[in-house]
């Protein structure tokens, strides 16, 4: 029987299927097995205990990795690299310890959804890692228990 690691929503906000994404490299999961997330506020919270394996200098995206060798994407908006950091801080720098529920990174949502889709994808970017993963689409508030994942 493999482990069971569970993973916070990170931001409040719907979930829906990456499918429904208008990004190439998200819908067809070539980044990773997850969802998306559809903003309601301004700030990203660690989804599990891990260490901020990267995060990118614009604060766009960043990686925590747990115990368990999962890494998890969360990737603010689509086409928001563009902005080279406008509208977006961070409250970690790689390598931090971090625990589920730890505030990550502040976005300005109101600034930011006049420039880009705020659609937020959270993948699993080494899904051969992964036997199954079970999403409560029910949940819609940040550190709510969104995604159930068995290892292999």
């Amino acid at each position: 029987m493999g482990k069971i690691l569970e993973l916070l929503q990170p931001i409040n906000g719907s979930i829906i299927p990456l499918s429904e994404l208008n990004d190439y490299l998200f819908n067809k999961k070539m980044m990773g097995e997850g969802v998306a997330i559809k903003p309601k506020d301004n700030y990203v919270f660690s989804p599990i205990d891990g260490e901020v394996a990267v995060i990118y200098e614009s604060k766009h995206a960043i990686i925590i990795k747990s115990d368990t060798g999962i890494q998890v994407l969360i990737h603010i908006g689509l086409d928001t690299a563009k902005l080279e950091g406008r509208g977006f801080g961070s409250y970690v720098k790689e390598g931090d310890k971090v625990s589920a529920g730890d505030k990550l990174i502040f976005f300005d949502r109101e600034y930011l959804e006049t420039k880009s889709s705020l659609d937020t994808p959270i993948v699993v970017t080494n899904p051969e890692l992964i036997e199954s993963i079970e999403i409560n689409y029910g949940c819609k508030n940040a550190k709510c228990k969104f995604a159930t994942i068995k290892l292999k």
